[in-house]
């Protein structure tokens, strides 16, 4: 479940003023002291380690279809079985599940959802980030129509391109949605879009993957290139002006290129009328 957006450091810095801090504070904030904490497909911890930096007496627990090869003991680890997307954890177990940016990677979200459902406690809540690139009229549909309908397939190995709508659906089955705030406007979706667009283009990906401040290689032992360094420079600044954005239109659906969530379990059999 994990993709190829790694990250460079252990932890987010959730003070920063760009798209990840904004992100990862969101997720913070909504974690209780002395809870048992399951983020779905955690890659290599970094969520984990961040809302443990930040809380007290958690119980972590992280699961992929890849072990990690640094745990370090950070927080209890379990592989999963991609193909059947069963989460390995007993019923009603977990008091916070953290889904951040997984479910446009996984061949059956409707059944990972589920299986949260499952695992959650009857307080518990879902915390999650899902990019929204499948709308009509976005950046995303543009590039698409440039250069393929599998462009952010082959660049970011998103399988699934949902709109809203298809958020809201598959959520509705087994959750009642309690807050919402929507990230990815103009600016940046525009970014997002534009440079997984270009990541097709040789140069560029090498100085992405080698020198970006979010998701590069240390550079202590390999110092930046001219390119890395315009790449990482204009990174930095498009992610701010993507976070004034993104404050600023939190409650505004429209023109929006992802959603951050949480949502509490829905009985089974109760009516999704009213929400």
């Amino acid at each position: 479940m994990s993709h190829d957006f790694h990250f460079a450091s252990e932890v987010v810095d959730i003070t920063a003023h760009d798209l990840p801090g904004l992100k990862a504070s969101f997720v913070v904030e909504r974690v209780a002291d002395h809870s048992v904490v399951l983020d779905v497909g955690c890659g290599g911890g970094k969520i984990l380690r961040t809302v443990n930096t930040h809380r007290r007496g958690l119980t972590l627990l992280g699961c992929d279809v890849k072990e990690p090869t640094n745990i370090n003991g950070d927080f209890t680890f379990a592989a999963l079985d991609g193909s059947t997307g069963l989460l390995p954890y007993d019923d009603s177990s977990v008091d916070t599940a953290l889904l951040v940016d997984v479910l446009e990677h996984v061949d059956r979200p409707e059944i990972v959802l589920s299986e949260i459902a499952r695992i959650l406690r009857p307080d518990g809540h879902l915390v999650s980030f899902v990019p929204i690139e499948g709308e009509p009229i976005s950046w995303f549909s543009v590039f698409r129509t440039v250069l393929g309908k599998d462009l952010y397939v082959r660049t970011k190995d998103h399988i699934n391109s949902f709109t809203h709508d298809d958020v809201e659906r598959m959520l509705a089955v087994r959750f009642v949605v309690e807050e919402r705030r929507y990230l990815y406007h103009f600016l940046g979706q525009l970014m997002d879009a534009a440079l997984c667009a270009a990541l097709t283009i040789g140069p560029v990906r090498r100085a992405f993957w080698t020198h970006s401040p979010y998701h590069g290689e240390d550079t202590a032992t390999r110092p930046p290139s001219i390119v890395g360094r315009l790449v990482a420079t204009a990174f930095r600044a498009a992610n701010v002006a993507a976070w004034v954005e993104s404050r600023l239109l939190r409650n505004v659906r429209a023109a929006s290129a992802g959603v951050l969530f949480v949502a509490r379990v829905r009985p089974l059999g109760a009516t999704t009328t009213g929400d």
